[in-house]
């Protein structure tokens, strides 16, 4: 045998047992490579998230209209000249509040005064020819004809006069109610025609609260309804409605509603921002804090509640009013168990450890101490903070 078949035959051998050896020792080097894995998982392992919950129950609360308006005086006039003359005399300034009859304005009353004492002349005069005409009627020296035409020509200067009075009395303007002069464009020297303006006369109480009612909301709107009005200020007031309008706006298809208010000092001016708050029902609601609201991936409005097996869910919510710190949704269960501590951490399906919380007389989580919070990981690692729960 040469030395190039030995050394073929001792490689041959020696793969035959390398390869047999790895068999021999598969299984137990397979056991300990997934005895390794199982180790390695149990050290990653992340511990579930913890939630706080509160126990929410639906409640009757009453559901009210919003709506967007502005103050409006109950009435509101412009004051015009009924003859022509000029302006010799300014009674009430711009802003100033002023009782019925008092004076806005005089015109120069030219020759008016003339006439009148002309008018009242001839009326003396027709009525001794009226008299003289009757008597010597019953005589038989005047005809009924002649009577009757003496009784014309007096009530023609009676008439005349009346004309006369009427033109002196149109150079004294007057407020026909009380109110404020809005505006006041004429001023003294100012030559004014019939129909020119001469102020703006608004009446401030009551004041009204004019808004625009959707055609869908109009029916549960009545007469005589209470109404909460909020002005632009802050300040709220009690009202009454006081008209709807049966026809709608032919542009927006929209209803003229009007909330009457008092406003005997005055304070509210014309032409405010206003907010009308009016009762059109009850519903069942829960009231909830406005952190508690979060948004799923498709962008619903809605909150996250625990189910069977601490897992959690999304439950789509319906906004019904409220305030800036509680407000009221419907579409939910009677009860449920609310998330209000860590809803924004988890995601729906996933498995949670769950500390319920007590509630006040009002509804709100009573939060554990502060020194012992408690927290879990999120999805990311991220720990829980107590920062939505008010």
């Amino acid at each position: 045998m040469n030395a190039s078949r030995l050394i073929a035959i001792l490689l041959v051998v020696g793969t035959v047992i390398w390869i047999g050896s790895s068999y021999m020792t598969g299984d137990d080097a397979t056991d300990q490579t997934a005895a390794n894995d199982t180790a390695s998982d149990s050290e990653t392992a992340k511990p579930l998230a913890s939630v706080r919950t509160i126990t929410s129950k639906a409640v009757d609360h009453v559901d009210h209209l919003r709506i967007t308006g502005r103050t409006e005086a109950v009435i509101s006039v412009e004051i015009r000249a009924e003859t022509e003359a000029r302006v010799v005399e300014i009674g009430a300034i711009k802003g100033q509040a002023i009782q019925k009859g008092d004076l806005i304005a005089r015109l120069d009353i030219g020759d008016r005064q003339a006439r009148v004492a002309k008018a009242r002349a001839l009326v003396a005069q027709r009525e001794l020819e009226h008299s003289a005409a009757e008597s010597l009627a019953q005589k038989n020296y005047r005809s009924k004809t002649g009577v009757a035409q003496a009784l014309a020509l007096l009530e023609e200067a009676r008439a005349d006069l009346t004309i006369a009075r009427t033109e002196l009395g149109n150079t004294e303007i007057r407020a026909p109610f009380d109110g404020i002069v809005e505006e006041r464009p004429a001023e003294i020297g100012d030559l004014l025609s019939i129909g020119d303006t001469l102020a703006t006369l608004i009446q401030g109480d009551p004041m009204l609260v004019v808004a625009h009612v959707p055609e869908h909301s109009i029916r549960a709107i009545d007469l005589g309804q209470l109404a909460t009005v909020t002005l632009f200020d802050g300040s709220t007031h009690d009202g009454i409605v006081r008209y709807t309008a049966r026809v709608s706006d032919n542009d927006t298809r929209t209803f003229r509603v009007e909330v009457e208010m008092e406003n005997a000092d005055l304070r509210i001016p014309d032409g405010m921002t206003a907010q009308l708050e009016i009762p059109v029902g009850t519903k069942r609601a829960h009231q909830v804090t406005s952190s508690v609201l979060t948004l799923n991936d498709e962008g619903e409005l809605g909150v996250r509640a625990i189910v069977d097996d601490n897992k959690v869910d999304f439950l789509p919510v319906e906004l019904q009013g409220g305030s800036r710190d509680r407000i009221w949704i419907g579409g939910l269960p009677e009860e449920f168990e609310l998330i209000v501590v860590g809803h924004d951490w988890v995601k729906e399906g996933a498995t949670v450890n769950v500390v319920h919380l007590e509630t006040d007389k009002d509804g709100l989580p009573i939060m554990q101490d502060e020194n012992s919070p408690v927290s879990g990981a999120g999805e990311n690692g991220q720990t829980l903070s107590e920062n939505t729960a008010h």
